[in-house]
Formats: structure tokens, sequence, C-alpha cells
């Protein structure tokens, strides 16, 4: 055999023992990462990414019903996905963990998709529902209201919150594509930022109650049961309370740079599952039964709710608070925003060396360790579609609470739709390679995993269906028409899945011509090629 062919092929069988988990000690004999993410790390690092604050606000305004749906999506929700991903990062820790587990359960194409869906919903967050959070609280925490127009018209409106987007974004994108040493640390700042504007919240919120701020019509125990209609309930609350929880396998698309993954991933699994369970419930407790029903209604963002307690303070203080929550919110989301960037690009990467998306894709910087070219289309598909939802927006008579509604139904619906090809992921491994090690395992047996699967992909189903096709009611309550609605969301779903096939067959063409370059035909074509331009 050609020895060129010899070391094409030999390189091409390396790569995959690396990444394949039953070959633990493999990985371990790749050359060793300068700073390792251990299990305080991974807590921090999680909590950045998955904790979410631009929708806190957003379920809590829904009243009381809010802790029970809360309550009862984190239960049969949250929990089993907790389960299932903590057994597949465990058994099977790898960089890009996402597209790799679909590579196993079915195949390439599979697993491309997941990839696509996981990678692509990202950066249309940042560039929507991210962005739209920081304006908001600019323009009612600094400017008094919503309808403030930056520059005093709509056009120079416009500009201006395009300029302070892109600014944002592009940071984001920046601090992605710092070594894992330093960019880990903007991850723990973040998730300190988040845990610090939720707890400002709950002591302000309860100093507000019992000083006798919040007089009127308060919640009682009854308006905790479900009172909103059943198209509201399956395309409004379940959603967002479904986002809230989506996030906590960031950790396992990293797992080339975790120390003992196998064991460390299980355990800071779950207890930044707990933390985060009680981020969560605790202010919605406090939002539901310290504030009035109006003023639980009139706090429809985190940064809102807190503006809305602020006047138990002295007014220079409250207007220096003010002044400083937009600063800690952009830390905050900013890191929640390059965390997510470092894990779904490098999920991506991942996929793009294995030829389903173009090589250029695949490149890692050897210093940093860092997906760069991924980083930087995100930065690139963020701020078109930042600029997109602006124009759309502010030239067709929208507002912000509308523009909110549209990027963040197209965003939870894309990022849960990626769940669709991860969740089936348990049961297919489980029957596909029961021989791998398993450190941890989801309790039950076969039942315990076809259970968990089950829930996980019920909601998953139900989220991913009517956040495409909402009922009469979430229209009206959107502030858009069904027919806007409906084209902006299915067009932009459509154009990611071209993408998708466009992407698998460039990366194909690229692997066929690789491999090609590299085989023995080749080599004897050149050869007698050579021996005719000699003769």
């Amino acid at each position: 055999m050609d020895s060129t062919y010899y070391h094409y092929t030999y390189e091409r069988e390396l790569y995959l023992l690396m990444n394949d988990s039953t070959s633990f000690a493999a990985q371990k004999a790749r050359k060793p990462i300068r700073s390792r993410l251990n299990v305080r790390d991974l807590i921090f690092y999680t909590i950045a990414g998955a904790l979410g604050l631009d929708t806190l606000g957003a379920a809590a305004s829904y009243g009381g019903q809010a802790l029970f749906w809360i309550l009862l999506v984190g239960l049969t929700f949250f929990i089993p996905y907790q389960l299932l991903m903590a057994e597949l990062g465990s058994a099977f820790p790898r960089a890009g963990g996402v597209y790799e587990w679909g590579k196993m359960s079915a195949g390439r194409f599979y697993a491309a998709i997941a990839a696509m869906l996981y990678w692509i919903a990202n950066p249309l967050w940042i560039g929507g529902t991210m962005f739209v959070t920081i304006i908001t609280s600019i323009k009612v925490l600094w400017f008094g209201h919503t309808d403030y127009l930056f520059g005093g018209n709509k056009t120079a409106d416009v500009w201006i919150t395009i300029a302070i987007a892109a600014v944002f974004i592009w940071s984001i994108m920046g601090a992605a594509l710092l070594p894992i040493s330093l960019s880990k640390r903007i991850s723990t700042t973040g998730a300190a930022a988040k845990l610090l504007l939720i707890g400002l919240f709950v002591v302000l919120a309860l100093i507000f109650f019992a000083t006798g701020h919040a007089g009127g019509t308060h919640m009682s125990l009854r308006d905790l049961l479900p009172s909103s209609s059943l198209g509201i309930i399956v395309s409004a609350i379940i959603p967002v309370m479904i986002f809230k929880w989506q996030g906590f396998e960031v950790q396992v698309n990293v797992g080339d740079e975790v120390e003992d993954p196998q064991r460390t991933v299980p355990r800071s699994m779950f207890l930044t599952g707990g933390l985060a369970f009680l981020a969560y419930v605790i202010p919605i407790i406090v939002t539901i039964f310290a504030l009035n029903k109006s003023q639980v209604s009139g706090s429809s963002s985190l940064l809102e709710a807190i503006a809305n307690v602020t006047i138990i303070l002295p007014a220079s203080v409250a207007l220096i608070l003010k002044w400083l929550l937009v600063p800690l919110l952009i830390i905050a989301l900013g890191a929640s925003g390059s965390t997510w960037m470092v894990s779904a690009n490098r999920a991506y990467a991942v996929a793009a060396k294995d030829h389903v998306a173009p090589q250029g894709l695949a490149r890692f910087n050897p210093r940093t360790n860092t997906p760069t070219t991924a980083i930087i289309v995100s930065g690139i598909i963020a701020t078109f579609a930042m600029i997109l939802a602006v124009l759309i927006n502010s030239f067709g008579a929208g507002t912000l609470q509308s523009l909110f509604t549209l990027v963040l139904g197209f965003t939870v619906s894309v990022n849960t739709m990626a769940y669709l090809f991860i969740f089936p992921n348990l049961l297919f491994l489980r029957y596909k390679r029961p021989e791998t090690p398993r450190p941890y395992r989801v309790p039950g047996g076969m039942v315990g995993a076809w259970i968990v699967s089950i829930l996980a992909m019920f909601y998953t189903f139900i989220v991913s269906y009517f956040l495409l096709f909402p009922t009469d009611d979430a229209i009206k309550s959107s502030g858009v028409s069904r027919l806007i609605y409906e084209v902006t969301q299915l067009s932009a779903l459509g154009a990611i899945i071209l993408l998708t096939i466009i992407f698998y067959l460039w990366g194909r063409a690229e692997r066929r011509k690789e491999t090609f370059a590299f085989s023995p035909e080749k080599q004897a074509l050149e050869a007698q090629s050579q021996q005719t331009n000699t003769d």
C-alpha cells in the first residue's frame, strides 16, 4: 500500500479513536490541556450559560399559575432531562457531544441536523431576545419607558439600536474566542452577576412587601391553579418554562476540556440543577406573593421587576442603582452568550471536521483551542438577524413587545427542535452500545431510560409544534397577525433546513475529494502521468 495513503488512513483512524468514549484511556493520552474544568468551574460555566434572565420576568408575569407550571415542568421535564444528560455526558465525554452522540446513534446526516439546529439557535438568540432585553432595559431604566427613541426620532433610534446591539454581539464573540482559562473566568463573573441580580430583587421585593408598599389585591392559593386557556398554556406558558430549563448540557460539548469528565459531569450537572431550581423558583414565589396582582403583571422582565421595587430606596440611591443595573445585566447576558458560543460552536466545528459541513468551519486556533471560524460566522449570523429584526420592527409599525414575541418564538422553537435529535440518543446508545462503561446510569434500567426519554420528548414535541403553529389565543396576545408570525417562523426554519442540506453536501464533497487525493487510485494515476511525461 502507498505510504501516503497509509498515513491518511492512520490519521483518520487516530482521530476517530480519540473521539471515541469507549477508549477513554486514549483520550487521556492526548496532549494535556493547559487549564481543565473541574466541578466548581462547570457549575459556574453552566449557570452562566443556562440560567436565563431574559425570560424570568416573562414567566412570573403569568401570575400565580407560573409557580404551578414551573414546578410541574421542573419535575416532569427538567429532572428527566438532567438524568438523561448526566448519563450521556459521562458515558460519552467528548468535544462536540451533541453531534457525536447523534452520529453514533443514527448516522452523520441525523447528527448534522442536530448540530445545525443547536448551533444556529444561539446566534439567533443573541441577535434576538438577548439584544432586545438589553435595549429594553436601557430604555426603561435609563430613560423611563420602552417607547423612548434614541436620538429623538425613529431613524436615529434604528441606527443607535443597531450600533449598541452590534457592539454587544461582537463583544460576546470576542469573549468566546479566548482560551478556556480566560473564558471560564468570564463565565464565573457572569454567573455571579446573574445570582446577584436575582438576590437583589428578592431582598428588595421582601422589603417592599414588609414596608407596606405592596398594597392592593394579592395572589391567593387559588391563583396558583392554571387559569389561562389551553391555547395560551401550550403556545406561550409551557414554551417559556421549557426554554428556561434548557441548556444544562453546555458542559458536555467541551468534554475534552473537562477534568475526569466521567465523574465530574454528573456531579456538576446535579449541583447546577439544584442551584438553578432555587434561582428560578425563589424569585417567582417572591414576585407572586410579595407584589400585588397589578405589580406582578407590570413586571415583564427581571430588571423591570427590580425597578418597580426600588421606590423603597432614597431617590438618589434608586437612580444610581438603575444606572448600575444595565451594565450588570450586560455582563450577565454577555457571559451567557459567550458560554453558549464556546459550547455550540465547538459542537458544530467537530461536525465540520467530520465532513458534514464545510471544512472552513472546522478550524481551531491551536493557541486558544477555540473554533475560530465557526464563532466568527455565528457573529455574522447574529448581526444579520439583529439588523433584520430591527428594520422589520421599526418600519413595520411594530413595538418592542411584538419584536420580542417574534424573536422569542423562533429562538425557542429552533433551540427546542435540536433536542428532538438529542434526547433519543439515550435509548439509541443503550441498545447500540450497551458495552460502553457508564459511570452514571439513569435509574430503573431500560424502563427508567424509556420514561425519562418519553417525558423529555413529549414536552419537546409540544413546544416545537405550538411555537410554529400557535393557537388563536396566543396569536391575539402576541401583538402580531398570524400571517406575519407564521411566515416569519416557517420561512426562517425552511432556510435553516436548506442550509443544513447544502452544508452537508458541501462537506461530503470535500470528504470525497480528500479521500480520493490520498487513495491508491489517485497515486497510481499520478505515477502513470509522471511516467508518461518522462517518456
